[in-house]
């Protein structure tokens, strides 16, 4: 109990749970249930014959998947040695809790737009500003909010002040600073990157709530930079190593409907590393250097049959 958070007077002090720390949100369950489960809560005999198929074994990626890199599966540091959450006790098979068939509710429109989006990719080329935020190593939908998880780069570092709340995510370094007892957001115009959050204490729980996103963290497929997206976070300190981490979702752009879901973050034991995104560094460069080479040959076939 070591945050503090100042009440009334300079003298009305009202202590708070300190999330202060480094925590993982390692585990087998991800964001969307597998095809392999058909409830939200499962057995603990179902629950370790998943465990004993994937536990250890790195993301299941169909060939030529294009947004994976090629070797990505054999060159990365996966965190697969895991089992599937439990969250008040119950085996999870996913953090949505809402819609019941814990899947993203997207809507066809979305659908159709990120399709069109990822076959744009394949041949855009053109300028860095075309390419993909995390494929620029800027940032990615990783971080949240709301949070997930992916096999690796799943911790995240908080400070607690009495002020505010800073998350270090390990995907992509990205920083999120919250404000505490902050009563209004920034103006509707202020976009920033992971969006404008405040936050008060509802008791012991700390609740965040999230706007002024840039168009490109909702991925809105209308294309408004005033796109209506909001998130709300809860952090409950739920043990000694354990914090419960629930969130909602609403983005009319997107999705059919508000979706919700609980993830549990436990107390990591090992220090986080520094950052590295070798695509940001090196491979975009030559992604566009590559480009303007075909360009240049293209140009020269072009002049050699006298087009």
């Amino acid at each position: 109990m070591a945050g503090l958070s100042v009440a009334g007077s300079p003298h009305a002090v009202v202590k708070h749970p300190d999330f202060t720390g480094l925590w993982t949100s390692a585990s087998l369950t991800g964001m969307e249930r597998p095809d392999d489960f058909k409830s939200l809560v499962v057995t603990e005999a179902e629950a370790a014959k998943y465990e004993k198929a994937h536990r250890g074994k790195p993301p299941d990626i169909p060939p030529g998947d294009p947004d994976h890199a090629v070797g990505g599966v054999e060159s990365e540091w996966w965190e697969t040695d895991v089992g599937l959450a439990r969250i008040r006790g119950q085996v999870r098979t996913s953090w949505i809790v809402a819609p019941a068939d814990g899947q993203l509710p997207i809507s066809p429109a979305a659908k159709a737009f990120f399709k069109a989006r990822r076959e744009t990719r394949k041949i855009d080329f053109d300028n860095p500003e075309g390419r993909e935020a995390s494929e620029r190593c800027i940032e990615t939908d990783g971080a949240g909010p709301p949070y997930q998880n992916g096999g690796y780069n799943d911790n995240l570092e908080m400070v607690l002040t009495g002020e505010h709340l800073v998350m270090h995510s390990e995907w992509m370094s990205s920083l999120r600073i919250v404000r505490l007892g902050a009563k209004d957001h920034l103006p509707a115009a202020m976009r920033v990157p992971g969006g404008d959050s405040i936050a008060h204490w509802e008791g012991e729980t700390l609740v965040v709530e999230t706007t002024n996103f840039p168009a490109r963290d909702v991925d809105d497929p209308k294309g408004d930079p005033k796109a209506d997206m909001k998130t709300v976070e809860r952090f409950t300190r739920v043990g000694p190593d354990e914090l419960l981490y629930a969130f909602r979702v609403t983005n009319p752009a997107v999705f059919t409907q508000t979706w919700a879901g609980e993830m549990v973050l436990r107390r990591a034991v090992k220090p986080m590393y520094e950052y590295a995104c070798h695509e940001g560094n090196y491979g975009l460069a030559n992604m566009l250097a590559g480009a303007r080479h075909v360009e240049a040959e293209a140009a020269k076939a072009h002049a050699r049959s006298g087009g």
